[in-house]
């Protein structure tokens, strides 16, 4: 009986793992990032969270960016121009800043393949996070 249980467990175990791995291999799972500034220009997007468009120039555009409560609620939208910036410094980013609209940093993660940039919302205890997906 212990000699099924101990294969039982070891054949769990293996599973857990393998779907592990397929989960970080695919980006399903949110890995930190490092993007450097050429990455990091274009258009970053999701649902009706809203969009933001980051320029070579060191401009960056704001259309209808979510914009949230301390509960994490939705309340409102932001558009508008500013200026953005990437540290530690434009080589190996972690983070972004922008001068338009609430909510910095943003951090990147997602999978290489696939980046996205996240930011925080509401109440920090709450876990609430916005996403933008690379487009």
């Amino acid at each position: 009986m212990r000699d099924e249980r101990g294969r039982v467990a070891a054949g769990l175990r293996g599973v857990v793992l393998a779907v592990a791995g397929l989960a970080l291999a695919t980006g399903c799972i949110g890995q930190p990032q490092t993007l450097a500034r050429p990455d990091i220009v274009g258009t970053w997007t999701e649902g009706d969270t809203g969009t933001l468009l980051f320029k070579n120039d060191g401009t960056v555009v704001a259309t209808n960016l979510a914009e949230f409560n301390s509960d994490g609620d939705k309340v409102s939208e932001c558009s508008g121009t500013g200026e953005w910036g990437a540290y530690p410094d434009d080589k190996q980013a972690e983070k972004v800043w922008t001068t338009v609209c609430d909510g910095n940093p943003w951090e990147f993660g997602g999978s290489r393949a696939h980046p996205n940039m996240r930011r925080g919302v509401g109440d920090p205890d709450n876990g609430g996070t916005q996403i933008l997906s690379r487009k």
